[in-house]
């Protein structure tokens, strides 16, 4: 009925969306459509599968008598559900029925003309138990009167819309745990477990450290004492050969003494 690349999209227009909706409906295709909508949900409500055991088993096919189940996880706007039912009255000659699910009431059924049942369900609760509650109690309501009516040639639109700000401000998810096998698994990090009971008495901790060998008894060389061994010797290395290279400058005692001789006398009258 919709095309193939709406049936397999992840995420749709709303404009686009209601476009191919529009025309099935112009279809005129079957005696009896339902259109819910089921204001303030979010992916999360739909993530157990006891909350909507009945419309995960439409939107699964695991039924014979549904057909065919498309699903557009993400849409982008608000599909108009008055539209579609509009459209179905007018083209179809539909007979349009105002449904409140909330009660619990299923509607009459005239298997001698073409019905449009419009359910009006109710926003869900912020707690979490009770969304879980209220979704799986509408779930029952729409399966039921799924049930009731005159033939299995049905069309079904579930029309969702996202929870709007003030409610996610008030939603109250319980936090997820995740819980490990073992909290501190015994083959991981052995080596980062502290021994409790070396030290807890006196005696014991001096019996057990008098019995061991003088080099693991004490430790003579550690790496911050080997890093200044290291520098010690290279400061020692730089020190003799500045001293080496003193020690090998020569000379003569004669470049320190005077001339006193008659060249000397010469130069300076000059």
């Amino acid at each position: 009925i919709v095309s193939d690349e709406l049936a397999s999209a992840q995420v749709a227009s709303a404009k686009t969306l209601e476009s191919q909706l529009l025309d099935v409906a112009r279809l005129c295709i079957s005696n009896s459509y339902v259109v819910v909508e089921q204001p303030g949900v979010s992916a999360t409500d739909f993530a157990s599968s006891t909350s909507t055991p009945h419309l995960q088993r439409i939107l699964s096919g695991a039924s014979s008598v549904f057909y065919t189940a498309v699903t557009i996880p993400d849409v982008i706007g608000r599909v108009d559900a008055g539209a579609i039912v509009s459209t179905l009255g007018d083209v179809c000659k539909a007979v349009v029925v105002d449904v409140d699910g909330s009660n619990g009431i299923v509607p009459d059924q005239d298997a001698g003309s073409r019905q449009v049942f419009r359910v009006h369900l109710s926003a869900l609760p912020t707690h979490a138990e009770e969304r879980a509650s209220k979704l799986a109690q509408h779930d029952s309501y729409i399966n039921a009167l799924l049930n009731s009516l005159p033939s299995d040639e049905f069309i079904l639109f579930y029309i969702s819309t996202p929870p709007t700000s003030e409610q996610l401000d008030d939603l109250q998810y319980p936090p997820t745990v995740y819980e490990m096998d073992q909290s501190f698994p015994s083959a991981l990090h052995t080596d980062l477990k502290r021994d409790f009971s070396v030290g807890t008495k006196a005696g014991n901790h001096s019996n057990s450290q008098s019995d061991l060998p003088l080099f693991e008894k004490y430790q003579f060389l550690s790496s911050g004492i080997f890093m200044g061994l290291v520098v010690s010797l290279l400061l020692l290395l730089i020190l003799y050969v500045g001293i080496s290279a003193i020690s090998s400058v020569e000379v003569s005692y004669m470049a320190f003494n005077k001339e006193m001789g008659p060249a000397a006398q010469k130069k300076q009258q000059q």
